[in-house]
């Protein structure tokens, strides 16, 4: 017999979605048997695998050994520094470079913005694998490797819930800037389309079309140049390469955005998302209404 003592940054979580994560031996078919034979239970009770766990909850395994083999909790490796912009005892919003991973894409050690948050809170001892089941600190949202910006992540899973579901329900409001091609006429536009993904790729139609989702952004020009122009963007959906789809739909890819039409010698693009406002969620957060200096 087993037992597992339920911590709060485990709690809320359904039980057969916890026992996936702690054990690494455990497959679904032997534990949704054994949670029917009560050879799993909670606080000593039958229980139901879609149950809810609360904190101080025991769950009890009568199981053998083989099937019981916990997930490694390696400790958090130092892969790079982070630009904290804020920092409480929930949340810490980070400026991510360009050129960094959001979260790793593949299996092994890989320097991504997730990695580095861990270090630092594991490094303050604000984070210890060994000491938890299955929480670890995470980002509520992403940008792609080679956009720059503003990041939220959560240090609990009490705030990762509720950032999570307040970004959901559009109360996180994020805006971007870009340095694209060309010098629209229009001062702001209202940008409807439709994208697709395919491979790593957005395609875009001006019209509903199956396997497209509708794109929705707003998009004010900031500053003027010969060749080029700064514009400020603000999202209604966050739809996959979104904004460097739909500039290049309009005519206005992204300087350096080779992918996407760009026909320059610049190498990389320029886009950061530069500021979040924070709405209406249930934590003591002090500052609400971030803004990062643009660089380019």
């Amino acid at each position: 017999m087993q037992e597992i003592k339920v911590g709060v940054n485990d709690a809320g979580q359904r039980l057969d979605r916890f026992l996936q994560k702690h054990y690494m031996t455990l497959t679904k078919s032997m534990m949704y048997k054994a949670i029917r034979n009560k050879k799993i239970k909670v606080n000593r009770k039958r229980c139901t695998y879609d149950q809810k766990l609360q904190e101080g909850d025991s769950i009890l395994l009568f199981l053998p050994y083989e099937f019981l083999e916990t997930r490694q909790k390696a400790c958090p490796v130092n892969t790079g520094s982070i630009d904290v912009v804020y920092e409480d005892d929930d949340i810490v919003l980070v400026n991510k470079p360009a050129g960094l991973l959001s979260q790793s894409d593949e299996k092994g050690l890989q320097d991504t913005l997730v990695n580095r948050i861990q270090y630092y809170l594991y490094q303050k001892k604000e984070y210890d694998p060994q000491r938890e089941n299955s929480f670890a600190p995470a980002i509520c949202h992403r940008l792609d490797k080679n956009t720059s910006g503003l990041i939220l992540a959560a240090k609990n899973a009490r705030a990762l819930r509720l950032m999570n579901d307040a970004i959901a329900c559009h109360k996180v409001r994020k805006v971007y800037c870009a340095k694209i091609e060309g010098t629209p006429l229009w001062d702001t536009k209202e940008v409807l389309c439709y994208i697709k993904k395919q491979e790593t790729k957005a395609l875009v139609a001006a019209e509903a079309k199956p396997g497209y989702k509708e794109a929705h952004m707003h998009v004010k020009v900031l500053k003027r140049q010969r060749q080029y122009s700064i514009v400020q963007i603000f999202l209604e959906t966050g739809r996959f390469h979104q904004i460097r789809a739909s500039m290049a739909y309009l005519g206005y890819p992204l300087c350096g955005d080779i992918k996407y039409g760009y026909k320059g010698s610049r190498k990389s693009y320029s886009l950061c998302a530069y500021h979040l406002e924070i709405g209406d969620v249930d934590l003591p957060i002090a500052n609400k209404d971030f803004t990062i200096p643009i660089s380019f």
